[in-house]
C-alpha cells in the first residue's frame, strides 16, 4: 500500500524567492521569500509515467526566475518505497535520466521537511 509524503513546511534557504505551483491542483500555488519558511500541508502529487507529468510540483527559483525543479512521489522506482524524486528541467519529463531522489528521508510517506538550498550557484532540495 502506497503511503502519502506530505509537506508540512518548505525552507527557502536561498536569497531567491521561491514560487511553488502545484500541477494538480493550481489554486495551491504560494511564494516564499528569500531566507524564509512556509509552513502547511501539501500533499506531494504523484506521478508513475509521462502521461502523469503534470502533477508534479514546480518549484521556480533564481534571477528572473530561469531555473524550475520538478518535485513528485515516485510509486513504481524502486516499488513500495514511495521515494520523494526531483528534477532540474525546463519540462517534467517522468522518463529523463536526470531524476534523481532527493536527500534525506524521502521515503515512505508521512510528514516531511523540504529544505531548499543555493551551494556552488547549484539549487539543492533535501528531505528532513
Amino acid at each position: 500500500m502506497a503511503s502519502v509524503t506530505y509537506l508540512r513546511s518548505i525552507a527557502n534557504n536561498t536569497p531567491y524567492t521561491l514560487t511553488l505551483i502545484d500541477g494538480e491542483n493550481r489554486s495551491q500555488s504560494l511564494a516564499i521569500g528569500a531566507q524564509h519558511v512556509w509552513n502547511g500541508a501539501l500533499a506531494v502529487p504523484w506521478v508513475g509515467n509521462a502521461d502523469e507529468n503534470h502533477k508534479a510540483l514546480r518549484l521556480i527559483l533564481g534571477p528572473a526566475a530561469e531555473t524550475s525543479v520538478w518535485v513528485f512521489q515516485d510509486y513504481w522506482q524502486p516499488a513500495h518505497k514511495d521515494a520523494i524524486k526531483c528534477i532540474s528541467a525546463a519540462a517534467m519529463d517522468y522518463s529523463s535520466n536526470d531524476i534523481i531522489e532527493i536527500a534525506g528521508d524521502n521515503r515512505n510517506g508521512g510528514n516531511k521537511n523540504l529544505i531548499v538550498s543555493l551551494v556552488s550557484r547549484q539549487f539543492q532540495l533535501f528531505m528532513a
